[in-house]
C-alpha cells in the first residue's frame, strides 16, 4: 500500500507533465502560424483585401471594405485587409506573403493594376484563389477575375446626361483607354447619343487610378469646352467633390450617400456586400468558371437618381432600366466607330466575350481632348 506522500508526488508530476504539454501545444500553435502558413490551411477561415490606398478613402477602397467585411461576417469569415499596397514595385508580393502566413484562403485585389503582377504570385501559392478586379486581362488559371457590368448603368447614365445638357456637350474622365474604361464610355456614348445625337462626348484620360490633381486640371479643361455635364470612372470620390465645387452637373460613379448632394444628378451605386457573397459562397473548386461577371439582373448595381430631375428626364430613364431587365442589349444595332469601321449591324449584338475581351474601339462621335 502507497504511502499519503506518494500520492501527492505522483499528482505533482502528473500536474507538471500537463502543463509540458500544454507549452509544447501553445509553442507548436505559435510556429506553425507565424512559420509553416502552408500547414494550417484546413483549419482557417480568412480572406484578405488588397487595396491600393487608405481602406477608408470615399470610393471604391471605403465600399469595397464594407461590402467585402458584411460578406464576410455574414459568412464566417476572418478578414485582414492591407492597404496603401503599390502595383509598381515588390510590395504585393510582400503582403501576400504576410497574408498567406496568416492562413488567408482567398485574396481579393481591388485595383485592376495588380494584375500585372499577379500571375507569378499566383504560381508560388498554389493553396490560395487569388481575385483579380478585371474581366478582361490576362485571365489565367491560377486567377479568378470578377467585376461588375458597369456598362449597363453607363447606357443609363448617358440617356440622362443627354436629356439633361443644356449647352449640348457632355465630358467624361478616366484614367486610361483600357478595355474595361472602353466599354464602359462606350456605353455612355449610345445612352447620349440615343436622346442627343448631335451632342458632343468628351474625354479626357488622366493617367492615374487616383490623381486628385490631375482630375482638377481634367476637370477645369472640359469646363473651359463648355461642358454642363460630367461623369467619371475613377478609384476615388474625390472628383465629384471637385465637379460640384466648379458648378458641374455630375454623374457620381459611387455612393452618393443618404441625401443626394448639390448637382448631384444620378450616382451608380455598386451592392459590393451582394458581389462578394456570391464569390464567398462558391466553391471554386467544383466550378469550371474563372470569370465572375454581375450586373443589373443580379441586383447588385444600379442607377439611383436625384430627386431634382424633371419629370421626362426620370421617365425615360427608369423606361430604358426596364428595357434592359427585360433583355435589351446595350451594344446592338447599327454601331460604327471613330475611324467608321461598322462594329454591329442593324438586327445584330455584341458577343458577350468581344465586350469582355476585345473592345479596343471608341463609338463614334466620341471627342478626346488633352490639355493645351
Amino acid at each position: 500500500m502507497m504511502k499519503p506522500d506518494s500520492h501527492a508526488l505522483l499528482r505533482r508530476r502528473f500536474i507538471a507533465f500537463a502543463l509540458l504539454q500544454a507549452f509544447l501545444l501553445c509553442l507548436a500553435i505559435f510556429l506553425s502560424i507565424n512559420y509553416f502558413g502552408s500547414d494550417i490551411w484546413s483549419r482557417r477561415d480568412s480572406v484578405g483585401l488588397i487595396l491600393a490606398s487608405a481602406k477608408d478613402a470615399p470610393g471604391w477602397p471605403r465600399d469595397m471594405r464594407l461590402g467585402l467585411q458584411k460578406a464576410c461576417q455574414n459568412r464566417g469569415y476572418t478578414l485582414y485587409i492591407e492597404d496603401h499596397v503599390n502595383s509598381d514595385d515588390n510590395s504585393l508580393a510582400q503582403v501576400t506573403e504576410k497574408l498567406v502566413k496568416k492562413g488567408v484562403k482567398k485574396i481579393f485585389l481591388a485595383n485592376p493594376g495588380y494584375q500585372r503582377n499577379l500571375e507569378n504570385i499566383a504560381r508560388q501559392y498554389p493553396q490560395v484563389e487569388f481575385y483579380a478586379n478585371s474581366v478582361g486581362e490576362t485571365i489565367s488559371a491560377k486567377i479568378f477575375n470578377y467585376s461588375v457590368r458597369y456598362y449597363e448603368v453607363r447606357y443609363l447614365a448617358g440617356i440622362l446626361a443627354g436629356l439633361h445638357t443644356r449647352t449640348g456637350i457632355v465630358g467624361y474622365l478616366a484614367p486610361f483607354p483600357a478595355l474595361e474604361t472602353r466599354r464602359d464610355l462606350n456605353a455612355f456614348a449610345l445612352g447620349v447619343q440615343k436622346v442627343r445625337p448631335d451632342a458632343r462626348i468628351l474625354v479626357h484620360w488622366t493617367g492615374q487610378w487616383i490623381s486628385a490633381e490631375k482630375e482638377r486640371q481634367a476637370l477645369y479643361l472640359l469646363k473651359h469646352e463648355n461642358t454642363d455635364v460630367i461623369t467619371y470612372f475613377a478609384a476615388s470620390q474625390q472628383l465629384s467633390r471637385e465637379a460640384a465645387d466648379l458648378g458641374l452637373d455630375y454623374i457620381d460613379f459611387h455612393a452618393a450617400g443618404l441625401t443626394m448632394p448639390p448637382h448631384c444628378i444620378a450616382a451608380l451605386e455598386t451592392d459590393w456586400t451582394k458581389v462578394y457573397d456570391e464569390l464567398l459562397r462558391t466553391h471554386t473548386a467544383k466550378s469550371t468558371a474563372h470569370v465572375y461577371w454581375q450586373g443589373m439582373l443580379d441586383n447588385v448595381i444600379t442607377l439611383r437618381l436625384s430627386p431634382e430631375l424633371t419629370p421626362r428626364e426620370e421617365a425615360l430613364v427608369i423606361r430604358a432600366r426596364q428595357e434592359l431587365l427585360q433583355g435589351y442589349p446595350v451594344f446592338s444595332g447599327n454601331i460604327v466607330d471613330r475611324d467608321g469601321h461598322s462594329r454591329c449591324q442593324e438586327g445584330a449584338v455584341i458577343a458577350n466575350s468581344s465586350l469582355r475581351e476585345k473592345m479596343d474601339w471608341l463609338v463614334k462621335g466620341v471627342e478626346i481632348i488633352e490639355a493645351k
